[in-house]
């Protein structure tokens, strides 16, 4: 994993006890009309934007929960350490130097107190977390939203829409997001939870673990290996595995051979490499990886997908065969979720014909090579 200084915005607002200021400088009225709107959703504010120095200096705590920082106040020294994807910054109060990973960089503005919040400048935050920032001076209104030109000649997007499509039907989540929901502190902690109840996943370094190794090594390991054990009997022995065999086991025998026939040398591994696309997009709104970080991961995902299936039919059918295996699922029986899943892959292509935003399901990435990321 590259080791970029990327995507941590350094807004966090910090409780802080009180601080004497000096006068109120004129700049801070003209700014409290200022907005903030991050990913297009305006904020609500603690406290007001100010301009100082020619510098608007914004409070943090919002806008840094919604994009997954941790933030630590040593109220001693008066500084804030905010930590997000794997990178770490600190800032003190009134000093234009602060520490990213350890580097000591300049500020143009220094961080301020103002009614107990810490206010940071935007500029530079933006810059350095790789956040764009835009300021509309005619309707005074700072544009905050993810740093995308990475991706900008990659189809790791379209990749990314496809495989993530049917289960952010299924959870009501925003299906064209890249974390699959719009930022904010609580759709943050939901997804960490989320991970963490699911997938034992609490922190970075347990969600690139899980990502790299089970695009490899994951349930169609299990599914791998049951075949050559049932292959590894004879034909008597196989008849009484199934014969003795009672409620689940008397209908997953003959479903897992009868899914090795079918797929053959491509398994189940359409089940596990959607995931992986799904915990590429969920670690990006959770904070433990950047968004450039979440198509690094996905890349060799991709590629073995397009190695594997010709369309995107063919793998969601992998897909859907694969999460009747994982979850036990009698496909002949009466209204279940595999049903529900592949209903709702119907559903989406042809909803898709009539959205605005575009493709959910782009057939050029069965065709063209798998482009991934410019190196910035």
């Amino acid at each position: 994993m590259k080791n970029r200084v990327t995507c941590v915005f350094l807004m966090v607002a910090v409780l802080l006890a009180p601080v004497a200021l000096t006068a109120k400088p004129t700049a801070w009225a003209e700014a409290e009309t200022i907005a903030i709107e991050l990913d297009g959703r305006v904020l609500t504010l603690d406290q007001p934007p100010i301009i100082e120095n020619e510098r608007t200096l914004i409070p943090i705590r919002t806008v840094a929960e919604s994009i997954g920082a941790d933030v630590e106040w040593d109220p001693d020294a008066k500084t804030a350490t905010l930590d997000r994807a794997g990178t770490s910054v600190t800032l003190t109060i009134g000093s234009n130097r602060a520490e990213v990973n350890g580097a000591s960089v300049s500020l143009d503005a220094a961080p301020v107190i103002v009614n107990g919040r810490t206010l940071l400048p935007v500029r530079f935050v933006a810059e350095t977390f790789s956040q764009n920032v835009e300021w509309d001076k005619q309707n005074r209104v700072v544009r905050i939203s993810e740093d995308m030109a990475f991706a900008k000649n990659s189809n790791l997007n379209a990749w990314l829409l496809g495989v993530g499509a049917i289960i952010g039907k299924r959870n009501n989540q925003n299906l064209y997001q890249l974390g699959m929901a719009v930022r904010t502190p609580s759709n943050v902690q939901t997804q960490r939870q989320s991970l963490q109840s699911s997938w034992g996943v609490s922190d970075r370094d347990d969600l690139i673990d899980t990502i790299a190794s089970m695009t490899y090594f994951g349930h169609s390991a299990m599914f791998n290996n049951d075949v050559e054990l049932f292959k590894s009997l004879s034909k008597a022995e196989q008849n009484r595995v199934i014969n003795n065999a009672e409620g689940v086991d008397k209908y997953m025998w003959p479903y897992v051979m009868a899914l090795d026939k079918k797929w053959g040398d491509k398994s189940i591994y359409a089940w596990d490499w959607f995931r992986m696309g799904h915990l590429c997009r969920w670690g990006y709104l959770a904070g433990y990886i950047t968004a450039e970080e979440a198509y690094e991961l996905f890349e060799p995902v991709a590629k073995l997908l397009r190695e594997a299936f010709s369309s995107w039919d063919e793998a969601t059918e992998n897909y859907l065969d694969g999460y009747a295996y994982w979850a036990r699922i009698d496909v002949s029986g009466g209204p279940n979720e595999f049903l529900r899943r592949q209903a709702a892959y119907e559903e989406l292509k042809e909803a898709e014909k009539r959205d605005p935003r575009g493709l959910l399901f782009d057939p050029s990435v069965w065709t063209e090579p798998v482009r991934g990321i410019e190196n910035r």
